[in-house]
């Protein structure tokens, strides 16, 4: 990370690693430090599921209920879309410029999203980007009756301790139309805590934040029969597979995910490994690009697996699919 902090000209990194319940590393590089708060991208959307899975636990939403149970105003086809599409890009909604308005509100956004055409039919082409996460959000809002920075605050952010993460920061300062899929921020150590949540199963500190069958249900491939292949994302991160709102790096030969990761297009890249029994995350806020950071932070992630096998930390032996770039 040192070496990539100086060759790339960042102000600085971190890097977590966990594995058989040993912390490998909880170091930074340059002038980040526990306190440092950067943009995670895309990792927001792994947020953005849990605390939808949150409310899938507390019975208020089922993955298989459509749009239109919650926000009549689409119709068909994309009215019938479910939570899990939504979740997993395979809903087929259009992007929308509005979810970017900081001065709109979410609401109103997502009606504007309600008018558009489908992009394609529901269930039949994975397409990742964000605004079905947008319209994930507004569900949030309309089940808990909360704005969705406060449903994330309450179900997630606070039981976890995570102090400095949210969707309305110094990054993208706005209140009123955050953008579940993306403008989350957050430190190290507070992302460490969700994904050492969602490693031990929904379970830190004494409190069961999420549901072991949620967590493994966010990490259960979702794009099942469906070619990815063509999607621009899946061709930046050579990942075909996708769950709810999580990448799945690594697969057992009968399918199950084994290491999962929520990477952002600046190169935030968090893991949670099943076959070492640890967690993990690449720390850095790298402009360059996603064609760029994400492949950069990914190589990084297997050079860790490589030192940890290096190690003798034990691994499973099961067959596995390892993707990436």
């Amino acid at each position: 990370m040192a070496l990539r902090v100086a060759s790339e000209h960042l102000d600085g990194a971190g890097l977590l690693v966990v594995a058989g319940g040993t912390e490998y590393r909880n170091t930074f590089y340059g002038s980040y430090d526990s306190e440092t708060v950067i943009p995670i991208a895309s990792a927001s959307k792994w947020l953005t599921a849990a605390t939808m899975m949150s409310l899938v636990d507390a019975g208020k939403v089922s993955l298989d209920d459509p749009v239109s149970k919650f926000l009549p105003n689409f119709t068909e086809p994309v009215g019938s879309a479910t939570i899990r599409q939504l979740l997993s890009h395979t809903a087929g909604i259009a992007q929308a410029n509005c979810i970017w308005e900081q001065q709109r509100s979410l609401a109103n956004c997502i009606d504007e999203v309600a008018t558009q055409e489908a992009s394609y039919k529901p269930g039949t082409k994975f397409s990742y980007g964000n605004t079905s996460f947008s319209v994930i959000g507004r569900i949030i809002e309309v089940v808990t009756g909360q704005s969705f920075e406060k449903a994330f605050e309450s179900r997630i952010a606070l039981p976890l301790g995570m102090n400095h993460t949210r969707f309305d920061g110094n990054y993208y300062p706005t209140e009123s139309n955050p953008v579940p899929a993306a403008s989350a921020e957050s430190t190290l150590n507070d992302y460490g805590k969700f994904v050492e949540m969602i490693f031990n199963k929904g379970f830190l500190n004494g409190v069961q934040v999420l549901s072991e069958h949620s967590v493994l249900e966010m990490e259960t491939d979702s794009v099942v029969g469906i070619n990815t292949r063509a999607d621009s994302a899946v061709r930046t991160t050579g990942i075909p597979t996708y769950g709810l709102g999580t990448w799945r790096d690594v697969t057992s030969a009968n399918d199950v995910g084994v290491i999962t990761s929520g990477n952002g297009a600046y190169g935030f890249y968090p893991w949670v490994d099943r076959s070492r029994n640890g967690f993990g995350i690449v720390f850095v806020y790298d402009q360059r690009g996603s064609d760029q950071a994400v492949p950069e932070s990914q190589r990084e992630l297997h050079w860790v697996w490589t030192a940890l096998d290096a190690l003798g930390v034990p691994q499973s032996s099961t067959p596995t699919t390892i993707y990436g770039r």
